[in-house]
């Protein structure tokens, strides 16, 4: 599967993780920043503009790392996410050198 149509897939996900930590009555408050930065990363991809999308990759990583170790995520639930985002992270990387 081409990059672009994984990052979309991806894309697809992080949106339904957004719409799941909304509807959770706390709400998790980098709900919005999350969706940025995917919607970010597959423009950049579309772009070819892959050190951009590698670094919105990573603010991903990062703020689902949060929603874990702040409650509003399970690592059951977000390992399967983190898994496809560190593999479009590798992806990227390999494919802007």
């Amino acid at each position: 599967m081409a990059i672009e149509d994984r990052m979309y897939d991806f894309s697809v996900r992080i949106a339904e993780i957004v719409r799941y930590l909304k509807e959770n009555d706390s709400g998790f408050p980098l709900c919005d920043k999350l969706l940025d930065c995917v919607i970010s990363a597959g423009i950049f991809i579309r772009k070819d503009n892959y050190q951009e999308a590698a670094d919105n990759l990573q603010q991903i990583s990062y703020i689902l790392e949060m929603a874990v170790k702040s409650g509003y995520l399970t690592e059951r639930q977000s390992q399967p996410i983190l898994s496809d985002c560190h593999e479009l992270l590798t992806a990227v990387t390999d494919a802007k050198q």
